[in-house]
C-alpha cells in the first residue's frame, strides 16, 4: 500500500503530506516570514539568525497563526540544515503534539546509529531554554558524531536521501527537439525584433525590457483565446524565447524540456495532461527552491480569458514579476559549480567562501557573476577604467592568465612600444615571440578588442589539454563601465557554466 492509500492519519501519509508541503515552507520563510538579507546558508550562520528571529518574535504579539506559520516553515528548514549536516531522511514520530497526531523528525544516516531528531521539538527547547544557540549546539552535536565515524572509517561521508523540490539536482539531458527550437529563435531574433518592435530595440535582455514585450503582447491579442490561435507563429515563440532568456541571463536558469513519455502515469511529468510535457520552461535544478516557468503560460495569463470585462488570468504581476521567484547566483552557488565541474578543489572553494563569508550567500547581479569566476581562480579580467600604466597592466594580463595554464604556457619580456601612446605589443611565449597590433586614444584606457584577439595565444597547446579562454558576456545595465572577463574552461565546462550561470562565452 502506498503513501497516498494510507489511511489519512497513517504515519505514511502524514510524512508524505509534510514532504509535499515542504517546498513551500521553506520557499514561505525565505521570501514572507524572515527579513531581507537573512542568510539562507543552510549552514551554522543562518541557524543563529533563525533562532535569534524566533526567540524575538515569540512574545511579540503576532497573531497565534501566523507565529504557527512561523513555527512550521522553521521547522522545515532547521530539518533540512540537519539533514545536511548527518545524512538521513525525513520521518514520522507518532506521538501527538499540541493536538497534532505526531511530527516530522530527522533520521540521520543509519551508519550513525543516532536516534531521530524533533526539529520542532528542538525549536520548543531553544525557546525554553533562551540561550540563543541550541540550534547551533545540536549541529554541533551532529557533527561530532560524524566526524567521529570519518575518523574510523576514512572517506566516509553521511548520505542525505533526495528532497523533492528543495535538493538541487542535476539539469535534464538536452533534448533535440529543445536543442533545434533554440537554435531557430536564436538565428531567428533579427527578424522577430523587426517584426514586433520595428527594430526599435534596445538593451537587450535587461529585465526592464520585459515591460516592453508585455505591451506589445497585450496590444497584438485581446484575449486568451486569440494568443492560443497563435500560438506557433513566430511572434509568440520569439517571445517566449527572449522572455526564457531574460531570466536565464539574469538569474542563471536553464532552458529544459520533458519529451512525451507514453509510459507516464497520468498527469505526471511526460503525460498529456501535464502542462509541462512537450513545451520549453526555464528552471533553476541547481538551486535549492529554485524558480521554473514556463514562457507561453507566463505570455498567456497577461490576458483575459474572453472579450469584454474579463479579467487577465491570475498571473497580474506582468512578466517582470517572474523574475522573483528565480534566486540569482550567489558565490557559494558559484563555488558549488565549480567543484561540481572539478574547476576548482573544495580547500579552495571554502577559502573563498570563508573570505567572503560576510555575502556570500547574498545575490550576484549578472555583471558580478564573472568578477565572482575570477575570485574562484578560473578568469581573469582585463580593466575597463583607466589605469596607471598600459604596459604594466598588459603584462599582469598576461601573466595572470598564463598561470591558469598550470605551467603549459609561459609569458615573458611583455613590451608596449611604437606610436604615440604604444601601438605594438610584444610578448614571448613558451620562447616564442607574438606580436600585437593596439590602438590606443590616451596612456590610460587598454584595447579590449585587441585583448580579444591576443588572448588566445594564452591557451595551451591543442592536444590532451582543451581548456582555452572564453570572453564572457553578460546582461550590461545601461550607461555603465565594465571589465572584460576571460573564463579558463574545457568546452565542456564552458557549456555547463553558460546554461547554468547565464552566460554567453564565447
Amino acid at each position: 500500500m502506498t503513501a497516498e492509500t494510507q489511511p489519512e492519519n497513517s504515519p505514511p501519509h502524514l510524512l508524505q503530506k509534510w514532504s509535499d508541503e515542504l517546498p513551500y515552507q521553506i520557499l514561505l520563510l525565505e521570501r514572507l516570514l524572515l527579513p531581507e538579507g537573512f542568510p539562507f546558508d543552510y549552514g551554522p550562520l543562518s541557524l543563529d539568525a533563525l533562532e535569534a528571529h524566533l526567540l524575538e518574535h515569540e512574545n511579540s504579539g503576532e497573531e497565534n497563526e501566523k507565529w504557527a506559520e512561523l513555527v512550521e516553515s522553521a521547522t522545515a528548514y532547521l530539518g533540512e540544515v540537519l539533514l545536511g549536516v548527518a545524512g538521513g531522511a525525513w520521518g514520522w514520530n507518532t506521538r501527538p503534539v499540541d493536538g497534532r497526531p505526531g511530527q516530522p523528525v530527522i533520521c540521520p544516516d543509519p551508519e550513525l546509529e543516532l536516534s531521530p531528531v524533533a526539529p520542532m521539538l528542538l525549536i520548543s527547547y531553544a525557546l525554553r531554554v533562551r540561550t540563543g544557540n541550541a540550534f547551533a549546539e545540536e549541529m554541533a552535536r551532529l557533527r561530532q558524531t560524524v566526524t567521529a565515524r570519518q575518523q574510523a572509517i576514512p572517506g566516509w561521508q553521511p548520505v542525505k536521501e533526495y528532497t523533492p523540490l528543495v535538493d538541487p539536482r542535476v539539469a535534464r539531458p538536452e533534448e533535440p527537439v529543445l536543442s533545434a527550437w533554440l537554435a531557430e529563435r536564436s538565428a531567428g531574433l533579427s527578424a522577430w525584433i523587426k517584426d514586433a518592435f520595428d527594430g526599435a530595440w534596445r538593451w537587450n535582455y535587461h529585465p526592464g525590457t520585459l515591460d516592453w514585450l508585455e505591451a506589445v503582447v497585450k496590444q497584438r491579442f485581446a484575449t486568451a483565446t486569440e494568443f492560443d490561435a497563435a500560438r506557433d507563429e513566430p511572434f509568440v515563440q520569439g517571445a517566449c524565447w527572449y522572455l526564457g532568456e531574460v531570466i536565464r541571463r539574469n538569474k542563471g536558469a536553464v532552458w529544459q524540456y520533458i519529451p512525451f513519455d507514453p509510459d507516464a502515469e497520468p498527469g505526471a511529468p511526460g503525460s498529456r495532461e501535464n502542462v509541462w510535457t512537450e513545451v520549453p520552461f526555464v528552471d533553476q535544478p541547481d538551486k535549492r527552491i529554485g524558480g521554473a516557468a514556463i514562457p507561453l503560460e507566463c505570455l498567456r495569463e497577461l490576458l483575459p480569458e474572453e472579450d469584454g470585462d474579463g479579467e487577465p488570468n491570475e498571473r497580474r504581476r506582468g512578466l517582470k514579476g517572474e523574475l522573483f521567484w528565480f534566486k540569482a547566483s550567489s558565490y557559494a552557488h558559484v563555488g558549488a559549480l565549480l567543484t561540481r565541474l572539478g574547476m576548482v578543489s573544495w580547500e579552495k572553494a571554502d577559502n573563498v567562501l570563508t573570505e567572503y563569508a560576510r555575502f556570500a550567500h547574498d545575490e550576484l547581479p549578472p555583471h558580478e557573476v564573472p568578477d565572482a569566476l575570477e575570485a574562484f581562480g578560473v578568469a581573469v579580467s582585463a580593466h575597463a577604467d583607466d589605469v596607471d600604466d598600459l604596459e604594466e597592466s598588459y603584462t599582469s594580463l598576461l601573466k595572470e592568465a598564463a598561470a591558469l595554464t598550470d605551467g603549459a604556457v609561459t609569458i615573458t619580456d611583455v613590451r608596449l612600444h611604437g606610436g604615440e601612446y604604444g601601438e605594438i605589443l610584444e610578448f614571448t611565449r613558451n620562447g616564442v615571440l607574438v606580436t600585437q597590433d593596439t590602438e590606443h586614444h590616451s596612456f590610460d584606457y587598454l584595447d579590449h578588442l585587441a585583448i580579444s584577439e591576443f588572448i588566445g595565444h594564452v591557451d595551451p597547446d591543442p592536444g590532451d589539454d582543451t581548456r582555452r579562454f572564453y570572453l564572457a558576456d553578460f546582461v550590461h545595465l545601461r550607461e555603465a563601465t565594465y571589465e572584460s572577463y576571460y573564463v579558463f574552461a574545457t568546452p565542456e565546462q564552458a557549456t555547463v557554466l553558460e546554461k547554468e550561470l547565464g552566460l554567453d562565452l564565447r
